[in-house]
């Protein structure tokens, strides 16, 4: 089993606020296809990493189903606008495939790529586009919210944003930015590092180590 290791730099989670403006940005932007040869070991980083430490947390009739945003995030969707290495540093056993991800990440910091529902997950989940995202936005933090949308969204304990996913050559590391939204003044951002162990992709960043 590989051992748990920690090598974050600075705070580990920065607050991110995904308001109206991101989503209307997000929505009138050119948005890519998952390259190919990135989709499957890019949806089992999602997967793998699905609900996240924030969600986690939450009582089981707040974590009935779960949300994710069917557009990634870019370096401009993130605010603050953190770089990989602004959160995290490069381990000692494998610095090269850090930086080759990091290297990734700068040539494509600006890309969004379109999901589609190719997770692997236990629980039910839906893909959210701009607009539902926007009403769940609504119905979580506006005093006007009818009963009837917010009991719509009951059951979800927020939204998952993803940014694409960034990797070494050969697809032996990546990095991956994952934003945990619940509410007003309720989310969570940071940047994950990740490396491919016998087949399994193994997060060696964050709270928690797991594999899949």
């Amino acid at each position: 089993m590989l051992r748990k290791t920690l090598f974050v730099s600075t705070s580990l989670a920065a607050v991110m606020s995904l308001g109206a403006p991101v989503i209307s940005a997000q929505a009138g932007s050119s948005v890519l296809p998952m390259p190919s040869d990135r989709a499957a070991d890019s949806y089992a980083i999602y997967s793998l990493l699905m609900p996240g430490d924030t969600f986690n947390s939450m009582s089981p009739e707040q974590n009935q189903r779960w949300a994710i945003a069917d557009t990634t995030v870019n370096i401009s969707d993130m605010n603050p606008a953190v770089p990989p290495e602004g959160q995290l540093r490069a381990p000692r056993d494998h610095p090269k495939r850090f930086q080759e991800a990091v290297r990734d990440f700068e040539a494509r910091k600006y890309e969004r790529i379109q999901l589609t529902d190719q997770f692997d997950l236990p629980k039910p989940h839906t893909l959210m586009t701009a607009d539902d995202v926007a009403q769940f936005r609504h119905a979580r933090t506006a005093v006007d919210a009818s009963s009837s949308l917010r009991s719509s969204f009951t059951g979800y304990p927020g939204i998952n944003f993803f940014s694409q996913v960034f990797f070494s050559s050969g697809h032996t590391a990546a990095l991956v930015f994952m934003n945990n939204w619940c509410g007003r003044l309720c989310a969570s951002g940071q940047w994950i590092y990740l490396e491919k162990h016998d087949g399994k992709w193994v997060r060696r960043s964050g709270i928690t180590s797991r594999t899949s």
